[in-house]
């Protein structure tokens, strides 16, 4: 019951993975140096102590992990409150209101209704006359039919900073996809830099340089502001890259996968081994892992941190449909 009850507190709050892991290895430590000398009454007797007191103290830093954490939630939902300009978000927000999340839509009209699938394309300003993303919608649209871009929203995110670039490509999708932005098929969204953490004096792990531990720090963010504004658009969310082109029948394939499996305990469904390309989630658990990636967007990138994630709100191990969803 104790196992049990602590599996339900790492899920509400998973920053406490790390401590609880110290409290394991000093427990086994404190149990394997004294067994070496004193019998097995004695020792459990005598580590008994030490770990009620490190139990004591993490239960003290529960507490006050709760309280701080209750304490940013008020602020977070006084500045949404407070908050009447229709161009930001509030800095670094928790779970923005649907208010706010519809000021970041720069390109498209939202659907009333739920759909069945949110395809999610983060994209960055690439090397000039690139057309990765332009091949990937173009596939998106050849693959599937009318009446199942009805079901589908492609949200696109501009996650650069220059906002010249976000708004003269954006114009550009537009005019392209004009019909698609009309019918609510494709969003276009930008995060405003006040979303965002300094970027500075990041930790430095695995010998990266300031560049990369940046570049995939960021990467983290993008992905939880992302999540965060498809959380509510769909049953599902597939993620995707700009520089992958669908293939046929994805739509198809994914839908009668789910109908035919009808699996329960499932956060995540993997189809593709590719970093995070064709990985498909319930909506529902979106916030949960934009959460944790911004507790550790700092720890690892963005892919490796689906492991620890998953071992904590997935009880099965990770699931891999051998379905070709992209070329």
């Amino acid at each position: 019951m104790r196992l049990s009850r602590m599996r339900m507190l790492l899920v509400r709050q998973v920053v406490l993975v790390c401590m609880v892991v110290s409290l394991c290895l000093n427990f086994r430590m404190l149990i394997g140096t004294e067994l070496q000398n004193e019998p097995l009454q004695n020792d459990l007797q005598k580590a008994a102590q030490p770990c009620e007191l490190q139990r004591e103290m993490l239960m003290d830093s529960l507490a006050t992990m709760n309280e701080t954490l209750h304490r940013r939630q008020a602020r977070t939902e006084r500045s949404i409150m407070q908050h009447t300009s229709t161009t930001s978000l509030p800095a670094n927000p928790g779970r923005p209101t649907a208010t706010v999340i519809d000021s970041v839509i720069i390109g498209g009209r939202p659907r009333q209704e739920k759909g069945f699938l949110t395809i999610g394309i983060p994209t960055v300003k690439r090397d000039q006359n690139a057309t990765y993303l332009v091949s990937t919608l173009d596939s998106l649209i050849e693959h599937t039919t009318a009446a199942e871009r009805e079901q589908i929203v492609v949200v696109v995110f501009l996650a650069d900073f220059d906002t010249d670039y976000n708004r003269n490509f954006s114009s550009e999708i537009s005019r392209k996809y004009s019909q698609h932005l009309d019918n609510g098929f494709i969003q276009i969204i930008q995060a405003p830099q006040s979303f965002y953490p300094t970027l500075e004096e990041l930790k430095i792990k695995f010998k990266d340089s300031p560049e990369r531990v940046r570049w995939r720090s960021k990467q983290c963010v993008d992905y939880a502001f992302l999540f965060q504004c498809c959380r509510n658009l769909s049953e599902y969310y597939l993620q995707l890259e700009d520089d992958v082109v669908s293939a046929r029948n994805f739509f198809t394939g994914i839908k009668e996968y789910l109908e035919r499996v009808r699996l329960d305990d499932w956060t995540m469904l993997e189809f593709s081994e590719l970093g995070f390309i064709g990985k498909l989630f319930r909506s529902s658990e979106l916030q949960r892992f934009a959460d944790f990636l911004l507790l550790f967007y700092q720890e690892l990138p963005a892919d490796l941190l689906l492991n620890p994630f998953l071992e904590i709100v997935q009880p099965t191990k990770r699931i891999f449909k051998r379905y070709p969803i992209t070329q």
